[in-house]
């Protein structure tokens, strides 16, 4: 689960992950200390990289059983854990990305913005930025450095997920299943730095494959595709139920199936539309990422043979306040949507899934959500908007 992994799945099906040889070792900068972040700084200082970790002053006391235990407890899978060593952790700025190469920014996607305003004036050239987690936050940074005037020429680029199942399993302690096969995608903005971003995201992360650019990285969205209609179409049973549910593996019947196909179906339409020659559909995504033995011949049968099926959420009347959809609806299906309008493409569901969310939370979530405009993408069709991010 991309941003930080709240509800991140607790194993996979296929074993460890097999690497490869390191490329180099790098001077690495990771801003965000949630699941995410903590599992990603141990696992490359793991591998040998000098890591920083970042976390925000107002967060800053997910940091102290990290200095006080001397690093991040790190359990790959059913392994026993470890205290992994970092060479700084800090909640200062500039001290975060002082000589960093490689600064990684992983936090939920309404922190993209602040995260960007903090660091841009903070950055120089020779510095790379990677968002890891769900797709937009290269927009929103190039939206920032634009609006402040600084930060040109820093390669910025982003991945569609985290290359890790993440969850907290304490204070300063993570457990990981790293994604064997891959299923992550990275992509710079603009697309001609493609080559730079993935020669040193590739010295990190040996499986990450390249996308076109950043509006495939937006576009390969899981959490957009299998979160809110689930959620949404269970929503009843999420609220009067007092205990945790299996939401894929008792929420996931053939017709909700089949609504998480038609979103999925209608994102492959826009990437159709924009030329993407990447067509792979969900169910073999969940085999790309591990979450699979095999591949499947339906959604319906990919979802209950996967992962997802033993992964439980939180009921309650306040259940449909959870990242799934404060989140998922207003930084992914409306931005999604805003470019299904400008490749020419209907989204019906997409569209409903928005107003339907809107309405059982009582906020609009189209209004308040990212957009192409909001993020100062101006384009009448295709060409431009392929124009805009290559």
């Amino acid at each position: 689960v991309g941003g930080g992994g709240e509800y991140a799945l607790g194993f996979f099906l296929d074993g460890s992950f097999e690497a490869g040889e390191r490329l180099m070792t790098l001077s690495v900068s990771v801003l965000g200390a949630g699941a995410g972040g903590l599992s990603i700084s141990a696992d490359l200082s793991r591998a040998g990289h000098r890591v920083t970790l970042f976390e925000a002053a107002r967060f800053k006391e997910n940091l102290e059983p990290i200095r006080k235990q001397g690093g991040v407890f790190l359990i790959e899978g059913d392994a026993q854990g470890e205290v992994v060593p970092l060479a700084g952790v800090t909640s200062d700025p500039g001290r975060a990305v002082r000589g960093a190469e490689v600064v990684i920014i992983v936090v939920p996607c309404f922190g993209h913005e602040w995260f960007a305003k903090t660091f841009v004036p903070r950055l120089n050239r020779d510095q790379l930025v990677v968002f890891m987690g769900e797709g937009g936050g290269a927009l929103v940074f190039h939206a920032v450095r634009k609006k402040l005037g600084k930060g040109k020429g820093i390669v910025v680029g982003e991945t569609n997920t985290l290359p890790y199942s993440a969850r907290i399993t304490g204070p300063g302690a993570a457990n990981i299943r790293v994604k064997k096969r891959g299923g992550v995608i990275a992509a710079a903005l603009p697309a001609s730095e493609n080559n730079n971003l993935l020669s040193a995201v590739h010295a990190l992360y040996p499986n990450i494959r390249p996308a076109t650019n950043v509006l495939e990285t937006v576009l390969v969205n899981f959490n957009a595709i299998d979160h809110v209609a689930t959620v949404l179409a269970n929503a009843g049973h999420l609220e009067s139920r007092t205990t945790n549910m299996l939401l894929w593996g008792e929420g996931a019947t053939p017709s909700v199936a089949r609504c998480i196909e038609t979103v999925d179906n209608e994102i492959l339409a826009i990437r159709g539309a924009l030329g993407f020659k990447d067509r792979t559909p969900y169910r073999h995504w969940l085999f790309e990422q591990g979450f699979l033995a095999k591949k499947r011949r339906t959604t319906y049968e990919a979802i209950h043979a996967s992962a997802l099926a033993s992964s439980r959420y939180p009921c309650g009347p306040d259940a449909l306040k959870t990242r799934y959809v404060t989140e998922d609806v207003p930084y992914s299906l409306v931005l999604i949507s805003s470019i299904a309008r400008v490749a020419g493409v209907d989204v019906p569901l997409i569209d409903g899934l928005i107003a339907m969310a809107s309405a059982m939370n009582g906020v609009d979530y189209r209004a308040k959500g990212r957009t192409l405009e909001k993020l100062g993408v101006r384009a009448k069709g295709p060409r431009e908007l392929l124009a805009a991010v290559g």
